[in-house]
């Protein structure tokens, strides 16, 4: 399956990233947005994004001028319709999902694979949505995407194993390491990184200091950062979703939100992103 160009819908922190990540490895990429608002963001982020890793010495003024030059952003989902392969990475929310896949099921021609970057959601049901199962899976992408090696590859039941086989060679192609995973809620990452995470807020929440929960599992875990700080750098809205996501699939009491955690998001502390979550942030 020879993939020359990549459509990616949602243009926010997720499908920038996947943006870079493709533009990087020389594939032109169509990227998707109804908002302008959010496709205005989408440019300024990517170019920040490839400066920093100029700075960095990661890229050279070259090719990170190269790369930016492989992005189009649109808000037309006509020209999702010219890519080879499409990515789905709008906000994890199950109604947009639905809406978003059946519109792409209408877009597009009947040949072209799309993946969803969805981090908790079935993937034998969203291919339900799409309407055509066979050519359809999940990558699972890692904020940010340009750093993070992993990519999950889920396959339903449904999925041609063709698909499945060109989506790992287009994540070693673009320098991730694909691991497929089984078609179950939250996956692997996701399924256990949000029981460690509910079970830090249970700890914090009878008064313990995110620090110290942290410092905790970094020395008796050997974990580079403690799950709070993660879920600050992730951001809380987003690990509130996926905690949400997983109870209603599960029904487990493990993955059940803590009110605590409910109000510190409710007050718009979401973590590194609004300057404060689990700890605060200066500039």
């Amino acid at each position: 399956m020879e993939i020359r160009t990549i459509g990616i819908l949602g243009a926010g922190t997720m499908g920038t990233g996947i943006a870079q990540v493709m533009a990087q490895a020389e594939i032109r990429v169509h990227l998707v947005d109804v908002s302008d608002d959010i496709l205005a963001r989408s440019t300024k982020r990517l170019r920040a994004s490839l400066q920093g890793a100029v700075e960095r010495g990661k890229l050279t003024p070259e090719q990170a001028q190269e790369a930016e030059g492989l992005v189009g952003w649109s808000s037309r989902y006509e020209c999702l319709a010219q890519a080879d392969w499409v990515i789905e990475a709008v906000s994890e929310d199950a109604d947009l999902k639905r809406t978003v896949l059946r519109r792409l099921g209408e877009t597009l021609p009947g040949h072209v694979p799309v993946a969803t970057n969805t981090s908790t959601f079935r993937i034998a049901e969203l291919g339900a949505l799409y309407g055509r199962p066979e050519r359809f899976l999940g990558m699972h992408f890692f904020n940010p995407p340009p750093a993070m090696k992993l990519v999950e590859v889920i396959p339903s039941e449904h999925t041609a194993p063709e698909v499945t086989q060109a989506a790992v060679d287009l994540c070693e192609r673009v320098g991730k390491t694909p691991v497929v995973v089984p078609d179950i809620a939250g996956f692997v990452v996701n399924r256990a990184f949000a029981a460690l995470v509910s079970a830090a807020i249970d700890v914090w929440a009878q008064g313990t200091e995110p620090a110290a929960i942290d410092q905790c599992l970094e020395l008796g875990l050997g974990h580079k950062m403690g799950p709070l700080a993660t879920a600050d750098l992730v951001g809380l809205d987003v690990m509130l979703t996926i905690l949400r996501s997983l109870h209603a699939q599960t029904g487990h009491p493990r993955f059940e939100p803590h009110p605590r955690f409910e109000e510190l998001v409710a007050c718009g502390k979401l973590g590194r992103k609004s300057g404060e979550g689990f700890y605060r942030y200066d500039e």
